[in-house]
């Protein structure tokens, strides 16, 4: 008797889609060569060493060269709250100590040797038992650098103290637990805020300029995220849905030793190509269909931010490759001006120009001099720092509450950039299905109906053509003494490479 079998699901069809990809590549993708097994993943260079110890000691010695007299206090951070939430440990924290555990507060005083406390919390048989033991305290003072261990429960009569004697107290003043415990505690002293005092903007000036450790940390998740670019377009198909792609990205980032995505993973096809921080990732992709992703792993704490944009079926349509083709020439033309003493938005003016004569060759724009037809299309600042954040902390050298006001003119604006900074470039061009009859609303009080109107009117034939195409390309670019280096230059991006990454996948499934 002939057995009927039932069609696989998504997720089992994902399974066996995982399995033979394993089999076949590895899930490594670096090379594209077959191997029978997937090489293990080497995380030794996130064991704390004698070397990256005295990278952090020297940063800890740079902040406390920029303050006064005074004492720094900073925490981890707390255990998250409910039950599907995991602890990351704060940012500045980790930059200075390179120590991760929850629930714990350092306090370093000015100019006083010796005084590298760590406060760790007390541990109950209960805690021990549902989240594992506590690593011996002489172990953490010898890995991580520190001169005494002291109970967390010793900590605010240590405040209290400070607070008494009138000594200035650091602290980031995001970190609102703790800074409402020293406020409490200046409340019964009586003593005046102004004795507490914020060190983020210098802990974020520091960390603007990435060192060769975090330079190294972040180009190993910028090649775990190619990885799983590449499997992505190993896998997809029309028929196969969202989810798939975003699973198969996230496996090949834990695969590879990284924590986490660095970010909730976008992977939109079709029309939700057009919506910037696509989440929900569900639909069933079709033939014919674009697919955008936007993802990044996160390994040792430093993150990578990727996008690129692949047809589902394997090739473009000449709508889709003349809106990519462009994109990828703002692109380009964006990164060529990231060079140490131009301006930080100079590539973002250099790519809103090209995009601009572009769409208006297309006939998608009437007057590449009209800043409000450029702001239309332009919708958000294509650069952003990277590092222990995906966008990570700094100063851009310009007001945030002004930026908007500068991004469809050609002015190049920001502070000038140098040795060390690490930015996204990521143009994209997002053809809304119902872009133009937002215009009035968009532009209401700037723009005359009239004006708006016969834009409408001429580019509305055009404009159908290429309605729910949105593509994005970003790579993330490191600013030398000499100029720049594109640090995910080996991931594909060019339509002919693309094409044939996933040409030996296509052909696979079209004979099934």
């Amino acid at each position: 008797m002939k057995i009927q079998s039932a069609k696989p699901g998504p997720i089992e069809s994902l399974i066996i889609l995982v399995l033979n990809l394993m089999i076949l590549s590895g899930c490594n993708g670096r090379s594209g060569a077959e191997k029978e097994n997937p090489a293990t993943p080497d995380i030794s260079d996130l064991e704390m060493t004698d070397d990256l110890m005295k990278v952090f000691s020297e940063r800890r010695s740079r902040l406390t060269g920029r303050i006064e007299e005074g004492v720094v206090i900073i925490s981890s951070g707390s255990f998250p709250s409910g039950d599907h939430c995991e602890y990351r440990v704060n940012d500045n924290f980790y930059y200075l100590t390179g120590f991760d555990q929850p629930m714990s507060i350092v306090v370093m005083e000015k100019g006083s040797p010796g005084s590298y406390s760590l406060f760790l919390r007390e541990r109950s048989r209960r805690d021990i038992i549902y989240n594992g033991g506590a690593q011996p305290d002489e172990e953490i003072m010898d890995s991580y650098g520190f001169d005494t261990i002291v109970a967390y429960s010793e900590l605010q009569g240590l405040i209290g103290e400070y607070l008494g004697k009138g000594t200035p107290l650091y602290i980031d003043f995001r970190d609102r637990m703790l800074r409402s415990i020293i406020l409490t505690e200046a409340g019964k002293q009586r003593k005046p805020e102004t004795i507490i005092r914020d060190m983020t903007p210098l802990l974020e000036e520091m960390r603007v300029f990435k060192d060769d450790s975090e330079i190294s940390r972040m180009k190993k998740a910028i090649d775990i995220t190619g990885d799983a670019f590449v499997n992505a377009c190993r896998i997809c198909r029309p028929g196969m849905y969202e989810f798939e792609i975003e699973a198969m990205v996230e496996y090949t980032f834990h695969r590879n030793g990284a924590a986490r995505p660095a970010f909730s993973s976008i992977t939109g096809s079709g029309p939700n190509t057009v919506t910037l921080h696509y989440s929900e990732n569900n639909r069933k992709m079709e033939d014919g269909d674009l697919l955008l992703m936007d993802i990044g792993a996160e390994y040792g704490y430093y993150a990578a931010d990727i996008s690129r944009t692949i047809p589902v079926n394997g090739h473009f349509t000449k709508e889709q490759r003349e809106i990519y083709e462009l994109v990828l020439k703002a692109q380009k033309a964006a990164i060529d001006e990231l060079q140490p003493g131009r301006p930080l938005y100079g590539g973002h003016a250099k790519a809103t120009a090209v995009i601009a004569r572009g769409l208006f060759d297309l006939g998608l724009l009437t007057d590449t001099a009209s800043v409000w037809q450029k702001e239309f299309y332009t919708i958000y600042q294509i650069n952003h720092y990277l590092g222990l954040n995906v966008h990570d902390a700094g100063n851009y050298g310009f007001p945030g509450a002004f930026i908007r006001e500068y991004m469809a003119v050609d002015t190049a604006i920001g502070r000038p950039l140098e040795k060390g900074m690490v930015l996204t470039v990521e143009p994209g061009i997002y053809l809304r299905e119902d872009g133009l009859s937002q215009l009035s609303e968009i532009f209401s009080g700037r723009v005359s109906e009239a004006e708006t109107g016969e834009f409408i009117d001429r580019v509305l034939p055009v404009y159908e053509k290429y309605k729910n195409i949105g593509v994005r390309i970003e790579d993330d670019v490191l600013i030398t003494e000499t100029g720049h280096v594109v640090l995910s230059q080996k991931i594909p991006k060019e339509i002919d490479e693309i094409e044939k990454l996933m040409g030996r996948n296509r052909n696979r499934w079209l004979k099934q």
